[in-house]
């Protein structure tokens, strides 16, 4: 499925930042090559947006510089390479307990300010919050009539792996309608899936190994 490009202003409405998007080559866009077991099944691809645009730029660079390995040379562990995502029950979309997201919790070494220190943007965070049932969450706001996959990555703000190296790829257009935004909740959205869907859709189906990621980068 396409998707617009990218954004490109930022307006307020009662339920905080909503996002206008048009035609843009600026937007930053990261990759993930996805294998299991010995098969390559394809790329993810990510739309952030316009750097100058990040809501939460901290959390969204250290994003990209672990995708682009900016400091491999220096600390191979910042780095999505060869990292898994989660693989149970909770992660195949054919199972009872399936919760329309999956989980890379990656290395725990960031790639902005000190590698084991939690990234935090309180100041950020009050700019770009949401309210849903259930609570709030922040980033970009989710709106099926721009994402048109479904489908956002996440960093958690809150829990074990907040600010850290952990990120979900969330399909919230694809779950029931009960869910939806509240499987962002306590979470920033940072950007949307633009190529790949048939890529997760097979992370999500298959039952034999965990997906890994082989090669990330930033296009």
């Amino acid at each position: 499925l396409s998707i617009r490009n990218t954004i490109a202003s930022k307006s307020n409405s009662n339920d905080g930042d909503t996002i206008q998007e048009s035609e843009d080559e600026k937007s930053t866009r990261v990759y993930f090559d996805i294998s299991i077991g010995d098969d390559e099944i394809g790329r993810l691809v990510f739309n952030l947006g316009r750097s100058e645009n990040y809501l939460l730029p901290k959390h969204s660079e250290n994003l990209v510089k672990l995708c682009s390995g900016d400091l491999r040379p220096i600390d191979p562990r910042c780095s999505y390479i060869k990292c898994s995502f989660k693989h149970s029950p909770q992660f195949v979309e054919t199972m009872p307990q399936y919760r329309w997201a999956h989980v890379l919790d990656g290395k725990g070494r960031n790639a902005i300010g000190q590698a084991t220190d939690r990234i935090t943007d309180p100041e950020g965070m009050r700019k770009c919050t949401h309210k849903c049932y259930g609570g709030v969450y922040y980033g970009l706001k989710y709106d099926e009539s721009i994402y048109e996959s479904g489908v956002v990555l996440t960093v958690p703000l809150v829990g074990q792996y907040r600010g850290s190296t952990s990120f979900s790829i969330v399909r919230v257009g694809e779950s029931p309608q009960e869910w939806q935004e509240k499987l962002l909740l306590n979470s920033a959205v940072l950007g949307w899936l633009e190529s790949g869907l048939e890529v997760l859709q097979i992370m999500a189906r298959q039952t034999r190994a965990p997906p890994v990621v082989t090669a990330s980068g930033k296009l």
